[in-house]
């Protein structure tokens, strides 16, 4: 075990890494800063890990309640641990259980918003060089993206929204589950290293029986050609105001 303590850089929140799971990155940042949350929202975070997301989303924003659903035992103990690090428990919890059976931690219709921040990658070829813990979290062992995106169908009322990180390459599927299970894609915005590189990254809302429409938002470059930083993606991170992209 390496644990160590971050400074989330929000209200004075405070985060328990340990080296040897996954940690969190930049797209668990720009996912919290892409969904639209209202006041009194009932949130669900899909494979929570540590519980990065909802500590950002609970110091975000404050009138709402989240519940993260973590599949590894080590790393739901980690985000319990940083719930009562942080003196959020009456605000967040996180249960330990599998998307694919939703229904035994969860009524239907229990969420306002359902947020993940999934495995991207299907299984192939060798993962020797992994620890379980980080394969797990990388690749689609435990779950499928047809498991998540299923269960935040069963959780969301109707009207509910859902929000993804993904990879580019896996719109077209992500895309396609989503529709299967009667949310609609409302909003799409990619994000790229800087203007000469491939999106690495898409930002997904949905809406549970939403109307056909989708928004595609100009891309997030997060520097420009001279490896300054967007004024946008510098805002995320020192801005002490609530930062929506």
């Amino acid at each position: 075990m390496a644990e160590r303590i971050d400074d989330l850089q929000r209200k004075g929140f405070k985060i328990i890494q340990d080296d040897e799971m996954f940690c969190f990155g930049t797209d668990a940042v720009l996912l919290c800063h892409f969904a639209r949350l209202k006041p009194g929202d009932r949130v669900v975070d899909l494979g929570c890990g540590n519980g990065v997301i909802g500590l950002l989303l609970c110091s975000l924003y404050d009138n709402i309640n989240v519940t993260g659903l973590e599949i590894q035992p080590k790393a739901a103990e980690l985000a319990k641990r940083n719930i009562s690090l942080n003196g959020i428990e009456d605000r967040m919890t996180a249960v330990l259980g599998d998307i694919s059976r939703i229904s035994d931690y969860f009524p239907i219709g229990e969420a306002d918003v359902v947020i993940t921040n999934p495995p991207y990658m299907k299984v192939q070829g060798s993962l020797k060089n992994e620890s379980e813990e980080k394969r797990l979290a990388r690749h689609e062992i435990l779950c499928s993206l047809n498991d998540v995106v299923k269960a935040a169908a069963y959780l969301l009322k109707f009207g509910g929204r859902f929000f993804m990180v993904h990879k580019p390459e896996r719109l077209t599927e992500i895309f396609e589950a989503m529709k299967s299970c009667g949310i609609e894609p409302k909003r799409l915005r990619l994000v790229q290293a800087n203007s000469k590189k491939e999106p690495s990254m898409a930002l997904i809302e949905g809406a549970k029986g939403g109307k056909p429409g989708l928004r595609v938002m100009p891309a997030l470059v997060i520097s420009g050609d001279d490896g300054k930083l967007n004024n946008e993606y510098e805002r995320i991170y020192n801005s002490s105001e609530t930062v929506l992209i």
